[in-house]
């Protein structure tokens, strides 16, 4: 990683873009950590946030006359979205004692190489790292990792998805191995609450859809509801291989097929 020192140094002075108190990136998860731990505060604000999306399209395929010249493959026909990724670096340091050094004693640390392995009032940097690093582990109530939301002051919710990739690099450490210097590198992948889909679904019945099937529901009403007929309910059937329509099972997540 290179470390963009004057930007660092603004940053543990406080006067950068803004200047005065700065907000700092959190990140909000529905983890048992969280329950127990709040949020985790990055130490120090990253420099950098990327986010990326794929979106696919398609010429649609036409048969030609002859020599005959045609603009149809110019036309692109909308295929799928990917979900949308997000790169973050956070920079977490615990050699120095932040209560009592100096804005300048801070920043001076950090623009002047550094022995690698130097004593000090410090601690394990892992305690800070570990809180993330987590992220990407089984959570025991969940079965499953975190959902993760990160936010920055007015740049609330940058992003809502899941850690698919973290790399933690340690740089500094005390004579006895400990750790008090790293950087870590994390990747995270959209993912949506069942809610959050509902509302960003295509309020159309030209499109092909999903639904899942609730308690008490009917192919009748799932017609109604996607269709605005309850007739339709054969389109349904026939699409999900349904030979019998009252055995339907809360959780079965149905295809609904496009009316042309």
């Amino acid at each position: 990683m290179t470390l963009n020192k004057a930007a660092l140094a603004s940053t543990l002075l406080g006067v950068g873009p803004g200047g005065g108190s700065l907000q700092k990136l959190t990140i909000t998860h529905d983890g048992t950590d969280f329950k127990e731990n709040g949020p985790i505060e990055a130490l120090f604000n990253p420099h950098e946030i990327s986010r990326s999306r794929s979106v696919s399209w398609q010429a649609p395929k036409t048969a030609g006359k002859g020599s005959e010249w045609t603009w149809t493959g110019l036309q692109q026909e909308f295929s799928s979205m990917e979900p949308a990724t997000l790169s973050v670096e956070l920079f977490f340091d615990t050699y120095e004692s932040r209560a009592s050094a100096s804005a300048w004693a801070q920043v001076t640390s950090f623009v002047t190489p550094a022995n690698p392995f130097q004593t000090g009032d410090a601690t394990d940097v892992t305690v800070l790292t570990g809180r993330v690093v987590g992220l990407a582990e089984v959570d025991t109530e969940l079965h499953r990792p975190p959902r993760c939301t990160l936010s920055w002051g007015a740049f609330s919710e940058i992003f809502t998805g899941v850690l698919t990739r973290v790399d933690e690099r340690f740089t500094m450490f005390l004579p006895d191995g400990t750790p008090v210097r790293a950087t870590v590198s994390c990747s995270f992948v959209e993912s949506l609450t069942d809610a959050q889909l509902k509302e960003r679904e295509l309020h159309s019945s030209d499109v092909d859809k999903t639904w899942t099937v609730r308690r008490n529901d009917t192919l009748h009403s799932i017609a109604a509801a996607e269709y605005g007929d309850p007739r339709r309910w054969r389109h349904i059937a026939s699409a999900n291989g349904i030979v019998n329509p009252r055995d339907l099972r809360p959780g079965t997540v149905l295809t609904i097929p496009r009316v042309s």
